[in-house]
């Protein structure tokens, strides 16, 4: 039995039983009674490899700006380090990029020969307005680690004394998995570089030379004079744009481990309760089917206890991702219908692909749609598996049970009943799947409908109606 589960209190008043008893916070913890070497050491590694890869990709990216102290065993946040001043800077050039791209915006609509000379103007600006999703995206994440960097502390020690104080395991597979994230990370960003050196489609130059206009307010006679700094100022904006991309993803690669970590010990607390309830009917000689389960017997009032903790992670992280999910959501759905627009434009227009436009094309549409499903079902399987939990309450106590078992069976209805667990985007939207099928249901309506308006036969009927129309006018005329 954990150590801090050895101090549960009598049975409480029918007026609190919402509360549960003896239940264990971080101010106890870590004011504790200082528990011995074993669970020292299994809090200090607790965290450390299963993120070790995403950590140190979003270390050099500027947005870690807590480091894990190994004498208090516990992460702090210190502005003045090396890391703290680094996320600050971070945040100091996306907000003067930010501005700078929003005067760039301006300037190329203002300007009317962009919009005369380009033939491809419509879709350079669409290609600029996804790389300006990525950068508000980024902007985003490093607003809310400045705003909830303390929080996000105080989280992840949660997460060590979790573990440390009770016999769920959040970190099961997490090590796989999150490297997993990490490799796609660099392997896509590795993929466009290359398309891009060995051959860079007209469309592709034509959306760097207009990034660089918008982000770096570069006067489109400069670039067309092809020089070496003009080189150098392109491969500047690649560099920036990657560096956008993966503070945006890398930010989502976590929120998706923290959801792996919270699948894990529902799933295990799940576990736990069924095999302490198939333990009461056993006693009670009223269930003969044998269970096979590694699962130890935890007490109701213990199970009560561990769960209000499971609730609390799953609250704390809608919390501090809130933002991270609202800004996500609003602008990969637009991501999703500009990519989906320039293929439709593609096979409107007859003209197909050519080259490695088509390879390059594929890649960011395919990367867009996993990280979307990614996050997706990463964030619904934790409303799914709270859902099954609600199943094994269905067993019920026997009559034989204690009153004790029975009052905290009844906190466990309720707990589980009345409030559902699961992750919101700040409550505006539930993050399951038929939100997720609602979400793609409109992205392929809008690509069906695009579709029907770009085909060739519906532009050669536009232009017909559109010359009898002129005709009829100019008759009555």
């Amino acid at each position: 039995m954990p150590r801090c589960w050895g101090k549960t209190k009598p049975l409480a008043a029918p007026g609190t039983a919402l509360q549960p008893q003896g239940l264990w916070t971080v101010g106890r913890d870590l004011a504790g009674e200082g528990g011995g070497d074993e669970e020292e050491t299994k809090e200090k590694d607790l965290l450390h490899r299963p993120l070790l890869l995403i950590r140190i990709t979003l270390s050099l990216l500027g947005i870690v700006p807590y480091s894990y102290n190994s004498d208090t065993h516990r992460y702090v946040l210190n502005w003045r380090s090396w890391a703290g001043l680094h996320t600050i800077g971070v945040f100091l050039w996306l907000c003067a990029l930010l501005v700078s791209t929003s005067v760039g915006i301006v300037r190329v609509f203002v300007q009317s020969q962009f919009l005369q000379e380009s033939g491809n103007h419509e879709l350079e600006l669409m290609g600029v307005v996804i790389i300006v999703g990525c950068l508000l995206n980024a902007w985003v994440e490093v607003i809310n680690v400045i705003i909830l960097g303390r929080s996000l502390c105080n989280f992840l020690n949660l997460w060590q004394m979790f573990s440390a104080r009770t016999s769920l395991d959040p970190t099961r597979r997490l090590r796989f998995a999150s490297c997993v994230y990490a490799i796609f990370l660099y392997a896509f960003v590795f993929a466009v570089l290359v398309v891009a050196v060995l051959g860079p489609s007209d469309m592709l130059m034509g959306i760097v030379d207009l990034l660089t206009q918008v982000l770096f307010l570069v006067s489109p006679q400069w670039l067309a004079q092809e020089t070496l700094a003009v080189q150098v100022v392109r491969v500047v904006v690649a560099l920036v744009v990657c560096h956008l991309y993966m503070v945006y993803k890398g930010s989502l690669f976590l929120f998706v481990s923290i959801c792996h970590m919270l699948h894990n010990v529902l799933e295990g607390w799940r576990n736990q309760l069924s095999h302490t309830l198939h333990v009461a009917w056993q006693d009670a000689g009223l269930d003969h089917l044998e269970q096979h389960s590694s699962c130890q017997v935890v007490q109701l009032d213990q199970l009560v206890q561990s769960h209000c903790q499971v609730v609390m992670m799953v609250r704390k992280t809608e919390t501090i991702f809130s933002s991270t999910l609202q800004c996500f959501y609003a602008t990969q759905v637009v991501t999703l219908c500009l990519e989906l627009y320039l293929v439709a434009y593609r096979i409107g227009v007859g003209t197909g692909y050519y080259g490695h436009e088509a390879i390059w094309q594929a890649i960011i549409i395919s990367q867009t749609c996993i990280v979307f499903f990614l996050v997706s079902l990463k964030a619904s399987r934790v409303c799914e598996e709270a859902e099954r939990c609600v199943d094994v309450l269905r067993h019920g106590l026997p009559y034989t049970a204690s009153d004790k078992d029975k009052f905290h069976f009844g906190e466990l209805t309720v707990a589980l009943t009345s409030s559902p667990i699961c992750i919101s985007g700040g409550r505006f939207f539930t993050i399951n799947r038929p939100f997720i099928i609602t979400v793609v249901g409109a992205v392929l309506s809008y690509f069906v409908i695009v579709l029907q308006l770009k085909l060739p036969s519906a532009s050669s009927v536009r232009q017909n109606l559109a010359a009898l129309n002129t005709t009829t006018f100019n008759h009555t005329l």
